[in-house]
């Protein structure tokens, strides 16, 4: 028996938590002078906290929701969309960079058809001027534009093959009861047969009570009523403006060779005949077979293109709203069409509908692209280099959520101690000082992560241990004593300058703070003065 969880409950729990980064701060945290191995313990990730030597926070501007990338490349097959198909980790969207569009940016296209499983040679290309924004290139693809990624955005944000979704979007849109007709397939488009496609063109003005005088182009049946129940779909060649009709009455005159054809209400505007719909007097038109759609909704209205007598595809005019069912019928001419009967050739075309997600395309982005992932993007700056360690090495970073600190949430901190002796040259980096206690005990340890003999300073990192802390010193969260020196690893004393307390700089980060979310381990690199980092997580729920 299947078990099916959807994708839409990993969606959910993403979006969750996007949602709460409203109330939580997320701290990029560089860890670990050496190197560091990670696993998920509450020892390992005490060990990461207790190691950190510096932070940044994470604005909320730099978490996204991520997609996978899907650029649009020439002759790759990308998947049509589909409602009775599950698309998850497929192709079923192409994302259109700089190289072939005209628009210098990053826009990304659903597919909603890719005639009959075809390659790509042409890309969609933005036209703000089209209405719907589904284009269908020469290659046979159609396509609906969705959103756009700027080149910065672009350069920023894309990270192990994934990309953000960008732009104004409803995160968690109202419900909607429905969507439209995205597509309608034709089932056995190599199959069918019998089916006839008429063509003329109207005499003089249609009358406005839905009678229209048509000169045919080919010879037409004489059989009164002969074409009732099927579309009559004017163009008017000025304008280009076409109507679809439904004919109710059919008369052929065979001294002229006319034919008058009155119709019902225009199907497209609601227009009460042709005049009111704009057919002009020099339109053409054709005739053939009614596409019934039926179900929830309203509104889709399809013709078929008919080619040596199949139904080839279906072309939608509209595609209607408040569907979550629908049913597509090819009507049966009422003359001269019996598939029942095994003396003739006709078949019938069967064909279904395609109903987009609820909202129509691009209504609800993070469940209909099965989004699954976010992103964090954080950087160290020339600016922030000022405010933390830029010598010597680390070998971790990760995810920390809403650490504490002393005082208001800051930016950048550092983590380490800074202490001002005038027995700088008794300390030495990537050593370790230690104090000692009356009793001879050692009460704290720390490796000192870089000297500056300018300032006779020395920073120390990784210095919580298994010592009780100090309530009076800094934040009452770590072992140093004020009142006593350090010893280096030769046993050197290291007096702290008089008064302590002006002498010693705490961490505002209140140590062993923080739910770690992300762990990662590296070899350790080395920082400098013109170290400029990015850092780029892809998450996954």
């Amino acid at each position: 028996m299947p078990e099916i969880l959807t994708t839409n409950f990993k969606s959910d729990t993403t979006r969750i938590f996007i949602d709460s980064l409203s109330s939580d701060e997320y701290y990029l945290f560089v860890s670990s002078i050496s190197t560091f191995d990670p696993n998920n313990t509450q020892f390992s990730k005490n060990e990461f906290l207790e190691k950190t030597l510096f932070g940044k926070r994470i604005l909320n501007e730099d978490i996204h929701f991520m997609i996978k990338y899907y650029p649009w490349q020439k002759g790759l097959v990308y998947a049509e969309y589909d409602d009775r198909v599950d698309l998850s980790d497929s192709n079923f969207y192409a994302v259109v960079g700089p190289n072939d569009n005209d628009t210098g940016d990053y826009r990304l296209y659903k597919c909603l058809n890719n005639n009959n499983g075809s390659v790509v040679s042409n890309p969609p290309n933005y036209n703000a001027s089209q209405q719907d924004q589904i284009y269908e290139t020469a290659d046979g693809y159609v396509w609906k534009y969705i959103y756009r990624i700027t080149d910065l955005e672009f350069e920023a944000y894309n990270a192990l093959g994934y990309i953000p979704i960008t732009g104004t979007f409803d995160s968690n849109p109202v419900a909607n009861t429905g969507g439209e007709i995205s597509d309608v397939v034709v089932e056995n488009p190599l199959d069918n047969f019998g089916y006839v496609v008429e063509t003329g063109g109207l005499i003089g003005n249609p009358f406005t009570s839905g009678v229209m005088i048509v000169d045919p182009f080919t010879t037409w049946s004489p059989i009164t009523n002969y074409y009732v129940g099927q579309y009559i779909y004017t163009t008017n060649p000025s304008n280009g403006i076409s109507r679809l009709f439904e004919i109710q009455y059919y008369l052929y005159n065979n001294l002229t060779g006319n034919a008058e054809i009155r119709v019902g209400p225009e199907l497209l505007t609601g227009a009460a005949n042709p005049v009111a719909a704009g057919v002009l007097s020099n339109a053409n038109f054709s005739i053939f077979p009614k596409i019934k759609i039926t179900g929830d909704g309203s509104g889709a209205y399809g013709i078929p293109n008919i080619v040596n007598g199949r139904v080839d595809t279906i072309t939608l005019l509209s595609r209607g709203s408040g569907y979550r069912n629908a049913v597509v019928e090819v009507v049966d001419p009422a003359y001269d069409f019996a598939p029942e009967d095994t003396t003739t050739t006709d078949v019938r075309a069967i064909a279904r509908a395609r109903i987009s997600p609820d909202g129509g395309h691009g209504y609800n982005l993070i469940d209909e692209f099965k989004c699954r992932h976010f992103s964090f993007y954080a950087y160290i700056t020339a600016d922030d280099n000022t405010q933390i360690g830029d010598t010597n090495t680390y070998g971790a970073v990760g995810i920390v959520r809403s650490p504490d600190f002393a005082n208001t949430s800051p930016v950048v901190f550092d983590n380490r101690i800074a202490v001002v002796t005038d027995d700088i040259d008794k300390v030495a980096a990537n050593t370790i000082v230690i104090q000692i206690d009356s009793n001879n005990e050692t009460t704290f340890s720390g490796v000192v992560h870089e000297v500056d003999l300018t300032s006779n300073t020395f920073y120390i990192a990784e210095y919580m241990g298994p010592y009780p802390n100090v309530a009076n010193t800094g934040n009452g969260d770590t072992s140093l004593d004020l009142n006593l020196p350090f010893r280096n690893e030769t046993g050197q004393t290291i007096q702290i300058n008089s008064p302590a307390n002006t002498n010693v700089t705490m961490s505002e980060y209140i140590q062993r703070t923080g739910e770690v979310y992300f762990m990662e381990n590296f070899f350790p690199l080395e920082r400098t003065d013109l170290s400029r980092e990015e850092f780029k997580f892809v998450l996954e729920y």
